[in-house]
């Protein structure tokens, strides 16, 4: 008896590869809302604009607010603060911020976010799709109305060219203010 061993053509296994390829990709696209255990999220009043800082320098600022609701039914209030960027081709950055913000069951605030980018020469470098996506990671950490501790980690990537004007606006939603840490 001969057992037959049946191996995919070269054109199968590369239609494999590339379906694979493009599964994985689909998952590198924006991602500007979620939820997690805690809280359901959302970036909205993206926003991306050149300044002039003065020495005939200029910089993108792409700002946007993330706006933060409670959907578990239970108070918390933050107590850390701690937001990483990264775009590719430039360093990462991380800043931790302290205080009290409490968000009460079913209630929502905007935390206003902003990241800068230097384009030296190339206008082209800063817009469309070769602007580096932002990639921010924001922790939040602090006790619910129990006094438990809580934690909540927010991954999200910011469209390269966000539409103007923005399509979701969180204005109206209070905003609470992240004050840089005393050295």
């Amino acid at each position: 008896m001969r057992i037959l061993a049946l191996r995919p053509s070269r054109t199968a296994r590369a239609g494999l590869v590339f379906l694979t390829l493009l599964s994985a990709c689909a998952t590198l696209g924006p991602r500007i809302q979620g939820e997690t255990d805690l809280v359901a999220w959302q970036a909205t009043d993206l926003r991306l604009e050149q300044r002039d800082v003065g020495g005939g320098r200029k910089l993108w600022y792409y700002s946007f607010g993330l706006l933060i609701r409670e959907t578990r039914g239970t108070a918390i209030t933050f107590n850390e603060i701690e937001w990483t960027i990264y775009q590719p081709g430039t360093a990462s950055g991380t800043a931790r911020y302290r205080g009290s913000w409490k968000l009460d069951a079913r209630d929502q605030f905007r935390i206003p976010l902003q990241s800068t980018l230097s384009c030296g020469f190339s206008f082209d470098f800063c817009t469309g799709t070769t602007v580096p996506i932002p990639l921010y990671q924001v922790i939040m950490r602090g006790t619910d109305e129990r006094g438990r501790a809580v934690s909540t980690v927010i991954d999200l990537a910011l469209p390269a060219d966000p539409p103007s004007p923005p399509q979701t606006t969180s204005k109206s939603v209070r905003a609470i203010e992240l004050v840089p840490p005393k050295r």
